[in-house]
């Protein structure tokens, strides 16, 4: 393959925020910011940063260097297009949930030109540090949506942030419009958006210029558990698309430091944003309480066998046809399997699955006490860190993107979504609009008990450091114009020490909320 220009992360992470300031999105060696909200209280948007590599790569994709273009090497031009084409998309979910209509299930079904529902401001292009585009042309019905902007540091990298978290709705009589569905509003708008983010290189030294490999931008909903990880993240999805792509393969003798130990401890942290997760993995759980076996956990030795065995039998094999009922069966959040719900349970990826398959019959590495250097590259290192802070299931529709992540087809190569086959406002085309109806009705089930995704919109929290007391974490929100009026008042569940030192997650930085 030799020497190529790309531009990473692939697949870059933006947040909405009710604030002009900001923070950068995960990154290695980036630290989270100490406060998520600006001295006025507005929430912190999340924004991504965008850079240019030349790598070396394998015939096979292989990265075996890389080397980042800056402005002291090159003239970097950066295009970005993003896109909200929820208005203009097919109903969620579609069939054979949602049963079919003859020429399908369309949102806003009564409006003949499906343009007009698109929010498509065109593409922007910065070309000197220091440089800002806004994305402000925009509309829907003819309203103006602004969809966020882009931003050159001194060093040539790009920065996107996206929109306010704003969502509206046009009403034909100019009467209000109620939010009457978790998924489909018709009328409704919001900003969140995706797109392409494109550079052109110029070579100071040379005098040529290059197209690097274009990446992708997701703007999505706040995470409101940042330290908290999904059990399946859009990594993981990403990864196994690669695998069933041919570009990547699962390790053939796990690490488990780092490949069987950070899927469990995933389950650990739901305890800090679920009432569930805490009984099944807290302190004093039994089996479940991983934190306390690390040492029995990562012994390959047979006479560990039994508890990882029990540990395994819990998860339904992901190649297997759902079945009806999953009661007794884990994680306890639901399906991304249409047919299955509401009471299947979410299924790892078949290569998460196949590592803890391996785990389990003691075939992989005990390191543990001496986990291995980490030496990934940083574009890859780049690309990891943006989508492992993502919800990669269930997908009813999805947080940030939902199941078009899962198609293989969707890529071009690993992580690297096809522009062609997936233009700008696809990958976020089919979530609820507006976003803060699916947030608000994405709690724990009361009939199934099946949760949704805690690590970004949790369901129960601690309050204070020195109580073991929860309180719902959407409490003094009343129905889904509440959530369109007061999400950005929510508190941000973060990691705190008590006078024993000892590590918990407690909600900080609640708005001036009910309740």
């Amino acid at each position: 393959m030799g020497t190529v220009f790309e531009v990473h992360p692939a697949i870059g992470i933006v947040r909405a925020g009710s604030s002009e300031d900001f923070f950068l999105g995960p990154e290695p060696g980036v630290r989270p910011p100490i406060k998520y909200r600006d001295r006025a209280g507005n929430l912190l948007r999340q924004a991504a940063r965008f850079r240019v590599f030349q790598c070396d790569r394998c015939d096979d994709g292989t990265l075996r260097s890389a080397t980042e273009i800056t402005a002291d090497q090159a003239h970097i031009e950066w295009t970005v297009h993003l896109v909200n084409a929820k208005g203009a998309a097919q109903e969620y979910p579609p069939p054979p949930v949602r049963p079919p209509q003859p020429g399908g299930r369309w949102r806003n079904p009564g409006h003949p030109n499906r343009a007009d529902l698109v929010i498509d401001p065109g593409s922007r292009t910065v070309t000197d540090p220091g440089q800002r585009a806004v994305f402000d042309s925009g509309t829907f019905l003819g309203t103006a949506v602004p969809l966020g902007e882009i931003r050159t540091e001194s060093n040539g990298r790009l920065l996107v942030l996206g929109g306010f978290g704003k969502s509206g709705f046009v009403s034909p009589d100019g009467s209000p419009v109620p939010i009457g569905n978790f998924a489909n509003n018709n009328n409704w708008y919001d900003d969140m958006s995706d797109g392409t983010v494109q550079a052109s290189v110029s070579m100071e030294r040379t005098g040529s210029k290059v197209d690097a490999k274009p990446a992708r931008v997701i703007v999505a909903p706040p995470d409101f558990a940042p330290g908290i990880t999904n059990l399946v993240t859009l990594y993981d999805v990403a990864f196994q698309a690669a695998v069933e792509r041919g570009w990547r393969e699962p390790p053939e003798k796990p690490s488990f430091a780092l490949h069987v130990q950070p899927i469990l401890r995933r389950v650990v942290g739901y305890q800090w944003v679920s009432q569930l997760g805490h009984q099944g993995h807290g302190p004093g759980a039994g089996m479940g309480d991983f934190a306390s076996q690390w040492a029995a956990l990562a012994d390959p030795s047979p006479s560990h066998a039994a508890i990882r065995g029990r540990i395994v039998t819990k998860l339904r094999d992901p190649e297997q046809p759902a079945p009806g009922d999953d009661a007794g069966f884990m994680p306890r959040l639901h399906s991304s399997d249409f047919a299955a719900f509401p009471h299947s349970v979410l299924r790892l990826t078949p290569t998460q699955y196949t590592i803890l398959r391996r785990w389990a019959a003691g075939q992989f590495v005990n390191d543990l006490d001496r986990p291995p250097a980490d030496d990934e590259a940083l574009p890859d290192a780049l690309d990891r860190a943006a989508l492992q802070a993502c919800s990669g299931g269930p997908f009813f529709p999805g947080i940030e993107v939902g199941h078009i992540m899962a198609d293989p087809q969707t890529y071009s190569e690993a992580f690297r979504v096809d522009a062609q086959s997936r233009p700008a406002g696809q990958l976020t085309a089919g979530n609820a609009v507006p976003w803060q109806a699916d947030f608000l009705a994405c709690s724990v089930d009361s009939q199934s008990q099946l949760g949704w995704w805690p690590a970004q919109r949790p369901y129960q929290v601690l309050t204070r450091l020195d109580s073991d007391s929860t309180q719902f974490w959407h409490r003094g929100v009343t129905g889904f114009r509440g959530m369109v009026d007061q999400w950005h008042q929510l508190g941000i569940v973060v990691e705190a020490r008590r006078a024993d030192g000892q590590a918990v997650f407690v909600e900080s930085e609640r708005g001036p909320l009910h309740a």
